[in-house]
């Protein structure tokens, strides 16, 4: 059998599927049988989730690549959303029950006008039902089992682009109902609620609202017009060849060449020499504001994350939170 690949994976995502659908389904298309045994296991996973309803960008973490997942959260992401106005539900978009019903008095203009109070820094409280964990449990799952899901406190996001494409303001629907509908193309930081931006949208405009559609476009440095469309999630060959190596799934951050003995003393669990802290030290004066670096092996393989940091003295001490097999087994 062909060693599976180990990478990021750049999908599609199709509405109506969750993202650990997702996930599962890769993972079935690049490991369909049952491992020998005593073989290291074959994982997948994702970083940074997308609801059902949602389209766009997911980022799949195949084989030892998972370990990338913590780097890869904190990008900054690109949307288009359309939020309908008149109605919310609990979900606080198109998947859930209606919930409430206002009418809508303001203007597009009111509208247009509205978005520059939610561009910048700001305080957001996410929605009640989310992928956040009280009690390491999920919001979602506890709000599934009928319990009550306690509110989230506020939280400190960025906006730092939000303009409207589109508008539908008045207009009758296809049961003859007046329509209010926006859509927006927004830039904004890790752990932003669109959602949530739906609801504070409608209620700054004296109504309520919800989310009815959402693309993710752009997470960090990879967009989706270089995704995997969802269609080809079961084709091994198709799956096999877009997986992009995990060297390459932190192109922000600066790469440090290793001699083939620094590698195999870092993979063997020894701290990083003088020599290569040195070299790290001049790259890392260009490293992306997470300090993030990649050690590389003499064959181009990645065989750490490092991090750089300095002492009270000024002197830095290189450490390598995740370090990489050199030749990934998991057949």
């Amino acid at each position: 059998m062909e060693t599976r690949p180990h990478g990021l994976l750049l999908v599609d995502k199709p509405r109506g599927l969750s993202s650990h659908g997702v996930v599962a389904t890769v993972l079935r298309t690049l490991s369909p049988g049952r491992q020998a045994r005593g073989a290291p296991r074959y994982r997948c996973g994702h970083a940074g989730t997308l609801d059902p309803m949602a389209t766009g960008l997911l980022l799949v973490l195949c084989g030892a690549a998972t370990r990338l997942s913590t780097f890869l959260l904190g990008h900054d992401k690109t949307y288009r959303a359309t939020v309908s106005f008149g109605t919310s539900t609990d979900t606080l978009d198109a998947d859930g029950a209606p919930d409430a019903r206002a009418p809508v008095a303001a203007s597009a203009d009111d509208l247009a006008a509205a978005l520059a109070r939610f561009r910048g820094d700001q305080l957001q409280v996410p929605p009640v039902i989310s992928a956040l964990k009280r009690d390491g449990v999920p919001l979602y799952k506890r709000a599934r089992r009928g319990e009550e899901p306690p509110a989230s406190p506020a939280r400190a996001v960025r906006i730092s682009a939000l303009e409207l494409a589109g508008v539908r303001w008045g207009v009758p629907g296809p049961d003859g109902a007046a329509v209010h509908e926006a859509d927006l193309v927004l830039a904004c930081s890790s752990g932003t609620y669109i959602r949530a931006l739906a609801r504070d949208l409608a209620l700054a405009l004296g109504t309520v609202g919800h989310l009815s559609s959402l693309r993710r476009e752009r997470v960090g440095p990879f967009e989706v017009a270089r995704a995997l469309p969802a269609d080809m999630m079961r084709d091994a060959r198709a799956v096999a060849g877009a997986v992009i190596p995990s060297a390459s799934a932190l192109p922000e951050a600066p790469a440090v060449p290793l001699t083939a003995g620094e590698a195999a003393d870092l993979r063997r669990g020894l701290p990083p020499g003088a020599d290569l802290t040195a070299r790290a030290t001049l790259a890392a004066a260009a490293a992306a504001p997470a300090g993030l670096l990649r050690l590389l092996a003499p064959d181009g393989g990645l065989v750490a994350v490092a991090r750089l940091e300095m002492d009270d003295a000024g002197a830095g001490r290189l450490r390598t939170p995740a370090v990489f097999p050199a030749t990934p087994t998991s057949d």
